[in-house]
């Protein structure tokens, strides 16, 4: 049976929160179809929720801006349920959409973050602080448009606070320093938290992690930002910069307003010919994978001129980012392919300029012997060649190789194991390159064997005894020579934990496969019931509802299905199924129903105060 509110029809629930559930509903006065922001029973009275509902449809009530979710109606605070009607958004979420969609060209992230800060200035002309700005406040309209939701937490600057003192209000990995120190908010508090969201479009994960709330909170405070180029090294520098910027840990070091992050972005997307953002995100939208090959190949060439201009202009960082960006793109390209080898001939040239003129300063006291030497080995700081380690283990005689006391250890097995915690906070720390000694019996031959890399899943960054981690796109092979290896693979996708191995590398004349699946992240179940409950998850995972539950993932399936029981004193128990994807944090609504047949629990009657 349809249940009626007021002059609405509740058709079905299309999403819940912590504060209400909305429906998809229909207006009989004006015979259309809404949605129906209905506040949980168990709110109605308590004054902050009401307070903050009262602000949400407040808030946006006064904005009319085509990135914003339009309201229709409220229902006043005199009314028995609190409900908010809105335009009817087709979604999904911003979130679910990045996770379920292709990757994302910067170009193209950089069109939605334009969307988003539109409808951000036109909030602060109004005086409104969103303070909540994260993708799942972000919804697809149409299959064309972003709409920014959600005001609920928003601070209107006109007002006095409604936030209880020594609350803090907002989700923990989008919250800017000052919001969680208490502090004054404003304009560059959003700006902050629409970084965080273009960060999670262009490398596909949060720039700040952790094993809990407390985790993540520090992370920010700390101005600990990941270098996106780690992950996703397409993203390239120059958009790098902007994310960094937006979320620079002090307000001053910030853009100073939304409009001025627009103006960067706009101006960044230019050099490939975008225009008009909004008709780029309808297309992107409309077909994903059309769009991006075609958007990627303008990148290329704008990336090529880019990076010539550079050259020409003596400009060698700029350079190298335009190619390396090029190449992470299109990793075949013979035209980038030749331009970056004439970047290391010069490079060499200038070394071997510099080598020279070292050494002529020494020549007599070196004699031509020491000379000869010093141009073969290189300079105390300057490698040879891409694979300096392999080069002068091939090279040197056995002698002058160090050995390591530990070199008969056994190597570590294929199966890493499986991360306890959500998220390790070593796994996205920055790799030290430190020069590692390699471990090789004597009896071997030195000539080099071919190592083909065979990661699970492939989108990683590989490193080699301590290199700098490269592309497993572009890297996905090396010449080692017999002997025990060190291998670094640095997850680029939220499923699976970094790994850290060994591996002696066998004499032979053919190819060897190094075989690598990385461990899965376990998966975060939330459980929210409408009264305390118990939790069981079939594997042996429990806890209580309403608290994050651990549970571990094999590394091999990244996705599992499984039983859930729940149980609460004086109601009949739950049991369901729920999909458990690594890396994730599902959420799940229970509501239990009284038992008649049970006795009452101690305290009082079933459905007294939560937790």
């Amino acid at each position: 049976m349809i249940r009626t509110l007021e002059k609405y029809e509740l058709l079905e629930e299309i999403g819940h929160g912590g504060m209400a559930t909305v429906f998809r509903a229909r207006d009989t006065n004006l015979d259309r179809l809404v949605a129906l922001k209905l506040m949980h029973p168990h709110l109605r009275g308590a004054k902050e929720a009401r307070a903050r509902f009262r602000r949400e449809a407040q808030s946006v009530a006064r904005l009319k801006h085509p990135c914003i979710l339009e309201i229709y109606d409220y229902s006043g605070e005199g009314s028995d349920e609190s409900y908010i009607s809105a335009e009817l958004l087709t979604g999904p979420t911003l979130k679910v959409f990045v996770e379920q969609a292709i990757e994302l060209p910067a170009e193209i992230a950089a069109c939605f973050g334009i969307e988003i800060a539109r409808a951000l200035v036109a909030a602060h002309e109004k005086g409104i602080i969103h303070r909540d700005v994260k993708p799942e406040n972000i919804l697809l309209h149409d299959n064309r448009c972003l709409k920014l939701t959600d005001f609920g937490i928003a601070d209107m600057v006109d007002s006095q606070s409604m936030t209880a003192t020594g609350q803090i209000l907002g989700s923990p990995g989008h919250m800017a320093p000052e919001q969680i120190e208490g502090q004054h908010t404003d304009a560059r508090t959003d700006v902050f938290a629409l970084g965080t969201v273009l960060y999670f479009l262009a490398v596909g994960r949060l720039p700040f992690t952790g094993k809990n709330p407390h985790q993540i909170l520090k992370r920010i405070l700390d101005g600990d930002v990941p270098d996106p180029l780690r992950f996703r090294p397409a993203v390239g520098g120059r958009f790098k910069a902007i994310l960094l910027k937006a979320m620079a840990k002090s307000a001053a070091d910030r853009y100073q307003s939304a409009a001025e992050l627009e103006a960067a972005l706009r101006a960044y997307v230019a050099p490939v010919g975008i225009e008009d953002p909004g008709r780029e995100v309808a297309r992107f939208l409309a077909d994903p994978t059309s769009v991006r090959d075609e958007v990627n190949a303008r990148i290329v060439s704008a990336e090529i001129a880019h990076g010539k201009r550079a050259q020409a202009e003596d400009r060698k960082a700029d350079a190298n980012d335009a190619f390396a960006r090029a190449l992470a793109i299109d990793e075949k390209n013979a035209e980038v392919l030749s331009l970056v080898s004439s970047l290391g001939r010069a490079a060499e040239r200038e070394r071997t300029q510099k080598r020279f003129g070292l050494a002529a300063l020494g020549l007599g006291a070196l004699g031509l012997f020491g000379w000869a030497a010093f141009s073969l080995v290189g300079g105390p700081d300057e490698p040879i060649g891409p694979e300096p380690l392999v080069t002068l283990d091939a090279a040197l005689p056995d002698a002058a190789l160090p050995r390591d006391a530990g070199s008969d250890a056994p190597a570590a097995s294929d199966d890493a194991a499986t991360d306890d915690a959500f998220d390790d906070p070593d796994a996205f720390a920055p790799l030290a390159i430190e020069p590692h000694v390699i471990r090789r019996d004597p009896s071997l031959p030195a000539i080099p064997r071919r190592v083909i890399f065979d990661p699970d899943p492939a989108n990683v960054l590989i490193s080699v005894d301590g290199a700098e981690p490269r592309n497993y796109g572009s890297f996905n092979s090396i010449e080692l020579v017999p002997g025990r290896h060190s291998f670094r693979f640095v997850s680029n996708v939220a499923c699976c934990a970094d790994a850290t191995i060994e591996r002696d590398i066998p004499a032979g004349a053919g190819d060897f496969r190094l075989s690598q699946v990385l461990p899965s992240r376990p998966a975060l179940l939330l459980v929210r019931t409408n009264v305390p409950a118990d939790v069981v998850v079939e594997g042996g995972p429990q806890g209580r509802a309403r608290r994050p539950i651990t549970v571990p993932i094999r590394a091999r399936e990244r996705s599992e299905l499984r039983t859930i029981t729940v149980t609460a004193p004086g109601y009949r128990a739950y049991t369901g199924d729920v999909q458990l994807t690594a890396g994730e944090t599902p959420e799940v609504q229970v509501t239990l129903e009284p038992d008649p047949s049970a006795p009452a629990p101690e305290g009082g009657p079933p459905g007294g105060a939560g937790e």
